[in-house]
């Protein structure tokens, strides 16, 4: 059952990452192309990150909650493991470039490969490397002002959209606050969609950042996060990334949940 929980897991905590603090001025005129210049400075690289966040998951099959610990070093280095998920000692998981290894100390087995070939099996059934991902959950190279035109309001926001040979991508950003408050991210080769709500901000080195983010997918699966504790650029102890499998581990797979 754990591991049938584990995939949406996987994709929630990606979305940790898409908070950064970068000073922005309110424009005095609201117009599209100044909201959008104001929401583009809520983005920004970091050099590290780390966060407790409470998560919980909804499935067609289950659902849970716990508290997950979460390290992150740009461009794809990471790790997490849970504090109070099933357990504290439960599962410890790392990834790196495009590698995605994953150990469970209760059972003594592992789950190592390529991040494409899980998310294949196990992972709400997408079909993206890595990088990809994280730049679908962050938002890099999304919402900027060269390549996002406006596509029109409603009550309380502008809408913009990109488009490229595989994504069409839509944002919808509260013009009073210049904050990005809801996303749609569609996949036009796999017919694969998100929509993340952003939500109870606050204010953060001069920056508001959501402190709930809500993702729903076209797969029928929900993500709740909220965070507890977030740092930016701390040093992070090297061991943090560091996972130990025992040699008598055993390798496992995950299958499909599409099956």
């Amino acid at each position: 059952m754990f591991k049938l929980i584990f995939s949406p897991f996987i994709l929630s905590i990606f979305l940790i990452i898409n908070c950064a603090p970068k000073p922005k001025i309110l424009p005095e005129e609201r117009t599209p192309q100044n909201v959008l210049m104001c929401a583009v400075k809520n983005q920004m690289e970091f050099e590290t990150f780390a966060c407790i966040v409470n998560l919980k998951l909804k499935g067609t099959k289950t659902k849970t909650s716990g508290t997950v610990e979460f390290f992150y070093k740009p461009p794809d280095l990471f790790s997490f493991y849970p504090r109070s998920f099933w357990g504290a000692n439960t599962f410890r998981a790392k990834g790196e470039d495009d590698t995605l290894t994953i150990y469970f100390p209760n059972d003594n087995e592992y789950h190592i490969g390529s991040f494409f070939d899980f998310e294949k099996s196990a992972l709400w059934g997408l079909k993206m490397d890595l990088k990809t991902f994280l730049e679908i959950i962050t938002g890099e190279d999304g919402l900027s002002e060269e390549d996002v035109h406006y596509a029109g309001k409603d009550k309380n926001s502008f809408i913009y959209e990109s488009e490229n040979e595989r994504w069409v991508k839509r944002y919808w950003v509260d013009f009073g606050r210049c904050r990005i408050t809801k996303s749609l991210w569609m996949d036009k080769k796999w017919g694969e969609a998100y929509q993340i709500e952003y939500k109870n901000f606050a204010r953060l080195q001069e920056v508001e950042l959501a402190k709930t983010i809500q993702i729903k997918s076209s797969a029928k699966e929900d993500a709740k996060i909220k965070f507890i504790e977030r740092k930016f650029n701390l040093p992070i102890p090297e061991k943090k990334f560091q996972l130990k499998i025992p040699p008598d581990a055993k390798r496992i797979t995950f299958e499909s949940k599409q099956k």
